[in-house]
Parts: structure tokens; sequence; C-alpha cells
């Protein structure tokens, strides 16, 4: 492998390094906002349900009140069942406590009934609150990791960038602005290697014979002419590299390669 394309490796390992803490950053922050927005969420369902509850309270405080008026009134009619002197007025205070019994056991069927809603409302609330709470466990822990993360960024941002000014400053600028134009174009890998195969791993599509010979028996700076990343072979068999030495027939076929 010739040193110009070892360096835009260098640079590449440099840059997949950078890239995996940007994309740690970025998953953690997107993480951090989902914690945060169900810890919202949760609030916003317990504000809701405490709404509910105070509404129900008041229900509930209304037919209490609405209970003991019809305990008075019976209390009352019961006493004055002691004045009664015709059958009339007996039958019609008769009807009159019935009707109120009844009116008061509805009452008391409301009321059990509100009742159970305040038992669900409150452990709703309860669970609610308990989630929220986790979340919250939840979102403090990512807090630190993803200041742990941004501390270590910070501390190996400046070898990476040192090291990487290494390189790019050892690079043809031509050569450094294909790479860069790849990278932004095709996203990683813009330097990719070669199979023994004859296959590039950018888009696994077969090179030419002639540009595979070359690329194994010259040094030289070559793009895919399918992908146009930038190629290189690790290691050639030297069974390989001699085949690749004997005299080919000449193309006119354009192979996207230059003697570095």
């Amino acid at each position: 492998m010739n040193e110009q394309i070892s360096f835009i490796l260098d640079i590449q390992n440099i840059d997949l390094e950078l890239l995996k803490f940007e994309e740690s950053l970025k998953k953690i922050n997107n993480e951090i906002e989902e914690l945060q927005n169900g810890i919202n969420l949760k609030k916003s369902e317990h504000e809701k349900l405490n709404e509910d509850l105070t509404e129900l309270n008041k229900k509930i405080s209304g037919t209490e009140v609405e209970i003991q008026t019809f305990d008075d009134k019976l209390n009352k009619m019961k006493d004055t069942q002691k004045l009664i002197k015709t059958n009339k007025e007996y039958n019609a205070l008769q009807k009159s406590i019935k009707d109120t019994e009844a009116l008061k056991k509805k009452a008391e069927g409301e009321l059990i009934m509100l009742a159970e809603n305040q038992t669900a409302l409150n452990d709703k609330m309860n669970l609610i609150k308990k989630e929220a709470e986790d979340l919250q466990v939840s979102l403090s822990s990512k807090d630190a990791e993803l200041k742990n993360i941004e501390k270590e960024f910070e501390l190996s941002k400046e070898d990476f960038l040192n090291r990487r000014d290494v390189a790019k400053s050892k690079i043809k600028k031509s050569y450094l602005d294909i790479y860069e134009t790849i990278k932004i174009r095709k996203g990683f890998p813009a330097i990719a290697p070669v199979l023994q195969s004859g296959a590039c791993t950018g888009c696994y599509r077969m090179l030419p014979p002639q540009q595979f010979n070359e690329l194994i028996s010259e040094n030289v700076f070559m793009q895919c002419p399918i992908c146009s990343r930038i190629l290189y072979i690790e290691s050639v068999p030297q069974e390989t590299v001699a085949e690749a030495s004997l005299p080919s027939q000449k193309t006119s076929k354009k192979t996207g390669k230059t003697r570095v």
C-alpha cells in the first residue's frame, strides 16, 4: 500500500472515531429528549387527573350534603307522624317518607360509585407519579452518561484533530479534495478495500480486470468506476502480483487511476 493511500486511511479512521462520538452524543441527546417528553407527558396526565379528582371530590361533598338533607327531612317527617290525626294526612306523609327514602338510597348508590371512582383515580395518579419518578431516575442517569461522553470527547477531540492535521499535510491536495467530496456525497467509507475477487467493497461491483491488475501491480491512486470511492488492496498474495505483472493487452477504456 502506498503512503498516500495509507494517510487517507488514517484520516478516514480518525473521521470515523469522531463520527462515533458525535453519533453517541446524538443518540443520548435523543434519549434524553424522549425521557423529558415522557416526564412532561406524565406531569400533564397527573395534572389532568388531579383536576378530575377535584371535581369528583366536589360531587362527593355535594352528594354527602344531599344525603344528610334527606336524613334531616326523614327525621322531621317521622316526628310529624306523632301529630297526624287523619288517615289522609298519614297516607300522604308515608308517601313522602317513601319517596325521600328512595331518593336517599339513590344518592347513597351514587356516593358509592363516586367513592370507587375516587379510589381508582388516586391509584392511577399514584401509578403515574411512580412512572414519572422512574423516568426522572433514567433521565438523571442519561444526563450523567452524556456529561461523561462529552468530557471524553473533549479530551480526545484535540488529539484526533492534531493527528488528522498531520496526515492531511502529507496528502496531495487533489487526493484530499476527492476524499472529502466522496465523504460528503457518499458517506463512509470514502476509501474502500477491493476484495481478491476484484469486487469493490463500497458498491460490491467487479472492477474491470485491467483496472484490478493495475491496482495490484502499480502504486496508483484509483477510484471505483461505479461508486467513485477511492480504492486500495490491503494485502496481495505474491502469486497474484506475479500474474498482474505479466504483459496485458492495452485498452482505451478509462480506469480512473493516477500514478502516485
